[in-house]
């Protein structure tokens, strides 16, 4: 799929009864949502990107019928969020848009995959940081996501147990900013070059230029700057 090279707009279609739950969750974005399709719309519609929420699955009608009207637009830039995401649901939804005929249509129930995806076509949320949002708000959930024990990351940033479980737990904080530096570029190296979905397996793999070090392995050793300047000699593109 190509990168946007110029600033786009951002249109979200969901059914009406899903309006404020997109609203929630696209607010970052200012996007312009829509429930159904006006010649409005249809004047802009190269200027703009397309998400189409797809909050209940189970109502094709809805669905096929922004779909069409989408193809008949000409949209040519367009994902499908279906945070309920599952095997059978991505085949449900993959049948009708291939009856709609769409080329370049791209399907996530990832939060992070979906932001990926909005930022390949130029979309960006405003006046956000996530990298340091997430550092400060949940280390227990950056732990979730590297798969790492209490201990194993304290490791890696350098810290005792102690020290983890209270900047956990909120407390005691003041040195939490300088030594997580490397983990939030990490992480935002992370966001831009490794697809959400795969980013469990990235964490798996023997690295080669690593002797065959996994990148968990790498950031329970505190070897995290290396991850870091690795990622940073890879030619600008497409995550991998």
């Amino acid at each position: 799929m190509e990168t946007a090279t110029q600033c786009q707009e951002l249109v979200v279609w969901t059914e009406p009864q899903a309006l404020e739950e997109a609203r929630s969750i696209f607010a970052p974005y200012a996007p312009t949502f829509e429930t159904k399709v006006t010649k409005r719309f249809t004047d802009r519609n190269q200027a703009r990107v397309s998400v189409v929420y797809v909050s209940h699955p189970k109502e094709d009608r809805g669905l096929e019928k922004i779909l069409t009207s989408l193809r008949e637009a000409k949209v040519s830039s367009l994902v499908l969020y279906a945070p309920h995401h599952s095997t059978n649901l991505a085949f449900h939804i993959g049948t009708i848009v291939g009856r709609q005929n769409f080329v370049h249509a791209e399907l996530t129930g990832d939060l992070r995959h979906l932001k990926q995806l909005l930022k390949q076509r130029n979309i960006l949320a405003h006046g956000t940081s996530s990298a340091n949002q997430e550092i400060s708000s949940d280390l227990v959930e950056i732990r979730d996501r590297l798969g790492l024990s209490q201990a194993a990351l304290a490791e890696g940033l350098k810290v005792t147990v102690r020290t983890l479980q209270n900047w956990e737990a909120g407390k005691g904080t003041s040195q939490m900013t300088k030594k997580t530096a490397d983990l939030r570029q990490l992480l935002s190296r992370m966001d831009d070059y490794v697809v959400a979905p795969k980013e469990k397996e990235w964490l798996s793999t023997p690295l080669p230029a690593f002797r065959g070090s996994t990148p968990k392995e790498m950031i329970a050793e505190g070897r995290i700057r290396d991850l870091v300047v690795e990622f940073d000699r890879l030619s600008e593109g497409q995550p991998v």
